[in-house]
């Protein structure tokens, strides 16, 4: 082999091995952009399918069979929930001002709704916090809370550590389309 025909193999030959290493490089940044972060998995909007409470070792439906339920999640970082019984009596009076005692408790004993804005916590534990603004339970108001929300597919499943009448509720979501 002549001298310039050598110098050019090397050349060819390193060219090759860039060429190469930068496909890998690129494959590996294309693959990553296809893992959805937490905060992109949990965006959108989402539909009740169960809700149930455990407390001491005791399960109870918190909303009854069959609940009903909304949440939200935006992708610049806001929230809302509503979580309700299948069915709210509806007032006498027409009027939800002048509902009876029994009718005013029957709905705040049975519904429930907030909103705020929420950030990631950790990716690898899955972990939301919610910063409530505001809260028909008004003892969350103004306050920071953890979620943890798994999304497999168009269900998530959320777990409530804190949740208002004590214990841990488990809740879990089907995406909207």
């Amino acid at each position: 082999m002549k001298k310039h025909e050598i110098k050019l193999t090397i050349a060819l030959c390193f060219i090759s091995i860039l060429a190469v290493g930068l496909i890998f490089k690129a494959s590996a940044v294309w693959a990553q952009d296809k893992v959805d972060t937490l905060g992109q998995q949990i965006q959108g909007n989402w539909s009740l399918v169960s809700i149930y409470n455990e407390q001491d070792g005791k399960k109870i439906d918190v909303f009854g069979p069959d609940p009903r339920g909304s949440m939200i999640l935006t992708p610049d970082g806001r929230f809302s929930f509503i979580l309700m019984r299948a069915s709210l009596p509806k007032f006498a009076s027409k009027n939800r001002a002048k509902g009876t005692n029994e009718e005013n408790q029957a709905v705040v004993q049975g519904s429930v709704a907030y909103f705020g804005s929420y950030t990631i916590a950790s990716e690898k534990e899955k972990s939301v916090n919610l910063h409530i603004e505001g809260c028909t339970f008004p003892n969350w108001d103004n306050e920071d809370q953890k979620r943890v929300m798994t999304v497999t597919g168009d269900e998530m499943k959320l777990t409530n550590p804190t949740a208002a009448i004590g214990g841990t509720n488990y809740l879990v979501w089907k995406r909207i389309k």
